[in-house]
Order: structure tokens, then C-alpha cells, then sequence
């Protein structure tokens, strides 16, 4: 039966729920409180080109936004980026990175890229497996310290996983944050043996003869034509309404819910838990509680142009991650014309450039002119060389990337259990399912279809 449906939140998960609605046959009223639909999948353009300052990629191994776009008529779309090779930064030198999962080494032989020290590498051959504890969660530092040492954890682990979702892997929970390694911990307790048996299992399946399997997939001309083809096919369906600039509010109606004095079906909140909890606060006190207590990182993204040349390092390198400890601004630098080569228009160098950590938020004390001449200083540092933008532009991204702190599952299921007497509610979002595109196209289509299910 047809339902008419709120969907709060004009992001990737919120399209994705509108969208699966619309499949489905309900009525929906799309509410977004900026002025355009999209949410940290943006761009700028520079000479006429798309610049993404949100995401630029998606993880191909994840089905979800390949479906979406084969079904928006987009699968002819989807490219691969040119380059792949990452390094990490240490003691002034660029690293490659030893074969991992995860982070996690996949060999004893952790001194060849000169990323790990001798000792290090000794510390972690000689880790030992977990017996079983019973122990159902824990940081993902508090494990990886304890097998394979903390020169591992600091500049091999961390880097990759802080680049994900500017963290703190001290207190991110194994289970919510990274299943992946906590599947590898269940399945063999010596962390380093299960990463080395799945790369072994993986090149055993592998065709040698083919070409390498993509980890990323986008969309020829950026993210964000997912997002003008999600929007087109809403508008154009006549039966969903889009409100930019709203801020609903909600209360309890017979039969339903009353969305600024609109009464609908059903409501799926998919915008930040800290405004989830404003949404339902007067009526779900205790879980807007709980909502408001995941906390969240603030992140900027500076798109940088260089002159041709201006820093000397091979097209093959993908980005360059800068461990949390060496003190500099800069987390990561993304050599855009590298893995996008049509932005390198006459040879110029762009650099998508992240600064901010949960443990570094330095950088919001600074106006723009400061953070790019800080960021400038590291660049030079990093790749010893002098580096002078030609063009910048700064994105802040404030209280962006929720954390999932060790017990997050545990609060995600106490936030279902306090609004589960509330019929037609549907909380979810990258707070509760996880970062990234695929991950949030999912939330947001399981949410929809859902309620089919429902009376």
C-alpha cells in the first residue's frame, strides 16, 4: 500500500531513501535545511572543471552505488582513478606500504619499505595470537598495540585508518569502526597471519592475466552527477516534493505524524545524530540523549592548483598520509591530477589537501589565509621542496565524521530500543551504519524499503 513519506536530510542517504520510496510507489516530502541537496558530495570549479571537496571516490567492492548508478542510467559512467600507489610520510621520506590489510602487515618483512624500523618489525613477528577473552569489543589500538606494537599502530594503521574518518584509533571501537579487522581477529587471533592468509587466498583467485580488480570506482565528471541525476529523477517523478531550507519539526498525529502540521505515515531521519536529537527530543528524551552523545570530527578539504612541476613525484602515487604524530597540520594529500588526469589542464598539479583530527582541532583557529599558509609550510616539509599555491579554495566541514568510540553498537541498539514505541519512526544515517558512499546509499535504501514491511 502506498504511504506518504517524510524523509529529513537531502545527503546521499536521505536521496537514496527518497529515491528507493519513489521505486517503491509511496509519496514523499524531501526536507533539506541548506539551500541545495547533496551533503558533503560537493564541488567547486576551477577553470571550468568539477573539483569535488567532499568524497571523490567510492569503494568498489561495495555493490550499493554501482546499483544505484546502473539504475539512474549511469553505469557507462563509472571510472577508475589512474593512479593507486599510496605512501606515508616519515623521517622526511616518502614510504610505500608493505602489503596490508587494513593497515594490518601481511608480512614479517616490514623493513624493506623503511616504513617500519627493525625494531618495530621484530615487535610485530613476534606478536602473539589472543586467547579468547570474551571481550566482545575493544579499540582498534588497544588490539593492534598489543599484537603488533606501537610503531605499527602509529605509522601504518592509523594513518590509513584516520584518513578514513579522522579518528582516533586509541578509542575506536573494533566492532563498529572497522568490522572488517575485527573479522580478521575472530577468524585467526594472530592478527598478522589472518591478513596474510586473505591476501594469499585473494592472489589464488585472482586471473593474473587480467587487469588489476579497481578498489574505487566515481562517476566520469565527479560524485556529483550521482547527485544531479538522483535529483532529476525526484523532480521529475511528480511525486516527490523537495523543500530546501527547511527544518521540520515533528510531533505525534493520529494515525501517524504531523510534520510541520502536515501529517504523513511515516518519518526517516537521516541528518547528523546531534540534530536527530534536536528532531525528537520532545517526545524521545532519552534518545536524543543518546544521540547527542556520539561525538563527531570537524575536517577542512583545500583544493590547491600548482604550477607544472612544482612538486617532483611520480603520477603513480595516488595521495601521501601523514601520521598523527609528527605534529603537522596536514593529514593527507590526494594528488587529484593524478588519479583524475583530465584535471591536470596544462600540466598543473591538483591537490586535494585534508587537515583536522578528533585529536587536532588547531586548525579552527585559523582564518583561511593562516590554515593555507600552515598548509603550505607542511607540503614543504613533506615533499622538501617549496610549495606556493597558484589557487585555493577551503572547505570546513564542522562536526562532519561520527565517531564510533568502543561500545557504539551498544548505543546504537539503546537509540533503537528508546524509539522502538514510536510507530513510523526511522532513525538512521552514517551514525548508525557507517562512513562512506556505499554505506550510506545502503542505510538509506533499507530504510524505505522497511517500510513496506510495516502495516
Amino acid at each position: 500500500m502506498s504511504k506518504s513519506v517524510a524523509v529529513i536530510g537531502g545527503g546521499i542517504t536521505g536521496l537514496a531513501a527518497a529515491y528507493q520510496l519513489l521505486v517503491d510507489g509511496h509519496a514523499v516530502t524531501l526536507f533539506e535545511a541548506s539551500p541545495r541537496l547533496g551533503g558533503k558530495i560537493d564541488e567547486i570549479s576551477i577553470d571550468g572543471t568539477s573539483i569535488p571537496t567532499g568524497p571523490d571516490a567510492f569503494l568498489a567492492r561495495r555493490p550499493e552505488v554501482g546499483e544505484l548508478a546502473t539504475e539512474l542510467g549511469l553505469a557507462d559512467k563509472l571510472t577508475t582513478p589512474t593512479a593507486r600507489a599510496a605512501r606515508i610520510f616519515r623521517d622526511g621520506n616518502l614510504h610505500p606500504l608493505p602489503p596490508n590489510v587494513l593497515g594490518v602487515p601481511a608480512t614479517t618483512d616490514l623493513t624493506k619499505t623503511g616504513l617500519i624500523s627493525a625494531e618495530g618489525a621484530a615487535i610485530a613477528a613476534a606478536g602473539q595470537p589472543d586467547p579468547d577473552s570474551g571481550v566482545e569489543d575493544e579499540s582498534v589500538g588497544s588490539l593492534v598495540r598489543r599484537q603488533l606494537g606501537d610503531e605499527v599502530l602509529e605509522f601504518l594503521v592509523d594513518p590509513l585508518l584516520g584518513g578514513i574518518n579522522a579518528g582516533d584509533s586509541d578509542r575506536l571501537s573494533l566492532t563498529a569502526g572497522v568490522p572488517q579487522l575485527h573479522a580478521l581477529h575472530r577468524r585467526d587471533g594472530r592478527l598478522l597471519d589472518a591478513a596474510a592468509d586473505t591476501l594469499a587466498k585473494a592472489a589464488r583467485k585472482s586471473d593474473p592475466s587480467a587487469p588489476p580488480t579497481p578498489v574505487f570506482h566515481s562517476i566520469d565528471g565527479g560524485i556529483g552527477r550521482l547527485i544531479e541525476r538522483l535529483t532529476e529523477t525526484l523532480e521529475q517523478s511528480g511525486a516527490v516534493d523537495i523543500r530546501l531550507n527547511a527544518r521540520p519539526t515533528l510531533a505525534q498525529a493520529q494515525g501517524g505524524w504531523a510534520v510541520d502540521a502536515e501529517n504523513v505515515d511515516h518519518i526517516i531521519s537521516t541528518i547528523p545524530s546531534f540534530a536527530a536529537a534536536e528532531l525528537v527530543d520532545g517526545f524521545a528524551p532519552r534518545a536524543a540523549e543518546l544521540l547527542t552523545s556520539i561525538d563527531y570530527s570537524s575536517v577542512a578539504l583545500t583544493i590547491m592548483t600548482l604550477a607544472p612541476g612544482t612538486i617532483p613525484i611520480d603520477a603513480g602515487i595516488s595521495g601521501v598520509l601523514v601520521p598523527r604524530t609528527l605534529g603537522h597540520h596536514v593529514t593527507a594529500v590526494s594528488f587529484a591530477s593524478h588519479k583524475w588526469p583530465h584535471l591536470g589542464t596544462g600540466g598543473r598539479q591538483v591537490l586535494r589537501v585534508s587537515v583536522g583530527r578528533r585529536t587536532d582541532d588547531r586548525w579552527i583557529q585559523l582564518d583561511d589565509d593562516e590554515l593555507i599558509s600552515a598548509i603550505e609550510d607542511d607540503l614543504s616539509a613533506i615533499f622538501d621542496t617549496r610549495v606556493r599555491a597558484t589557487s585555493t579554495e577551503v572547505t570546513r566541514w564542522m562536526r562532519a565524521l561520527p565517531q564510533y568510540d568502543v561500545g557504539h553498537i551498544d548505543t546504537v541498539a539503546q537509540i533503537d530500543e528508546a524509539v522502538r514505541e514510536f510507530d513510523g519512526l526511522h532513525l538512521t544515517g552514517a551514525w548508525q551504519t557507517g562512513l562512506g558512499l556505499p554505506a550510506c546509499v545502503a542505510a538509506g535504501r533499507k530504510a524505505a524499503r522497511n517500510i513496506a514491511n510495516t502495516v
